[in-house]
């Protein structure tokens, strides 16, 4: 075997190795190209998620909150209502004293 033929050898090898390394380098890159497009994919369904969950919390403070608030408006007064004929019972009672009339306190029911 010359010295020709080696280096000749050697090329070829140096040549198929480079054609293998190629190749592997592709399909590697073709791997990944498939798994970022998957990774995509993924993160837009969780960004997806994410955002109703946004919302949905909203919506649920919303429901949380607005009640509480009316409530906070409106009820004193309906309570005002309501405790004003009892409160006139409570103070006829307590100004009868220790003697109960039956009189004075059907008029405190009727006014």
């Amino acid at each position: 075997m010359s010295i020709k033929q080696g280096a000749g050898i050697k090329n070829n090898l140096k040549k198929e190795e480079q054609s293998i390394d190629l190749r592997q380098l592709k399909d590697l890159l073709d791997e990944n190209i498939n798994l970022t497009r998957d990774l995509e994919e993924r993160v837009k369904k969780i960004h997806s998620y994410v955002k109703w969950q946004r919302s949905f919390t909203l919506i649920k403070i919303f429901i949380i909150i607005v009640p509480i608030v009316l409530g906070i408006i409106y009820l004193p007064p309906i309570f005002k209502d309501l405790i004003n004929p009892y409160q006139e019972i409570l103070n006829t009672t307590s100004s009868l004293g220790s003697g109960l009339d039956v009189n004075s306190l059907l008029n405190g029911f009727t006014k």
